[in-house]
C-alpha cells in the first residue's frame, strides 16, 4: 500500500491510497462520518482500472483530520481484534450434542 498526500490542513485531509479499493475506501469513509467532529468523509475511484482510491476527510476543525483518521484507524484495529476474539471462541467452543 503506498499513500499520496494531496492535502492536509486543520480541518481538511485529502489521501490517495493505491493497491486498495472499495473495501477499505467504503470502510474508512464510512467510519470516518460516525466521528462526531467530522463534516465530511467520502471516497473515490478516480479510474475503474487503477486500483486505488482518494479519501478527504473534512472536520468541524475541533481536532485535525490527521487526529481524526487516527482514531478511525485505531478504532477499526480494535474491532479487527475483537471479531477475530469472537470468532476464535465460536471455533473453539464444544459443539453441542447432536440427538
Amino acid at each position: 500500500m503506498k499513500i499520496e498526500i494531496r492535502k492536509v490542513d486543520e480541518r481538511e485531509l485529502i489521501v490517495k491510497v493505491f493497491g486498495e479499493t472499495h473495501t477499505l475506501g467504503n470502510l474508512l469513509a464510512k467510519s470516518a462520518l460516525k466521528h462526531p467532529n467530522v463534516k465530511l468523509a467520502a471516497y473515490s475511484i478516480e479510474h475503474p482500472l487503477e486500483e486505488a482510491f482518494v479519501l478527504r476527510i473534512i472536520t468541524d476543525g475541533s481536532k485535525s483530520a490527521v487526529q481524526v483518521l487516527r482514531e478511525v484507524v485505531k478504532s477499526l484495529m480494535n474491532l479487527s481484534d475483537e471479531a477475530i476474539d469472537r470468532f476464535r471462541e465460536a471455533v473453539e467452543a464444544p459443539s453441542p450434542p447432536s440427538g
